[in-house]
């Protein structure tokens, strides 16, 4: 179950996000998505509002760089660098997945600083 949930949330997510499908949404997530995002509203439609925001602010496709996959039966979380608005951002996503599709969604994110306190990778 772990390595099927791996492969359906890494495809959804490079999907929606990584090529700004919003068609991909109602492939990949369930009628009744929860979202955790607190800037994010609940459901499909929220995710498409969010993917159709970037793509109108001019953040482009881009091939999503999975740094950590982990997933422990139908959690999965991801680790991934992003390119937003000419900036390096890291984010951890969780998701849980019910029946090949995205049920459930938490996340953390942050952007690179222009100066760092400390040479550690971000990965």
């Amino acid at each position: 179950m772990s390595a099927s949930n791996k492969q359906t949330v890494t495809r959804a997510y490079q999907r929606i996000f990584g090529d700004l499908d919003v068609s991909a949404v109602d492939e990949f997530m369930s009628k009744d998505f929860v979202q955790h995002n607190p800037t994010i509203a609940d459901g499909p439609e929220g995710v498409k509002q969010l993917v159709e925001m970037l793509a109108s602010q001019g953040v482009r496709k881009q091939k999503i760089e999975f740094k950590h996959v982990v997933a422990d039966g139908d959690t999965v979380i991801l680790h991934t660098r992003y390119e937003m608005a000419e900036n390096e951002w890291r984010f951890i996503d969780i998701y849980r997945v019910e029946n090949d599709k995205l049920v459930e969604h938490w996340d953390a994110m942050m952007q690179m600083p222009d100066t760092r306190a400390n040479n550690n990778p971000m990965f």
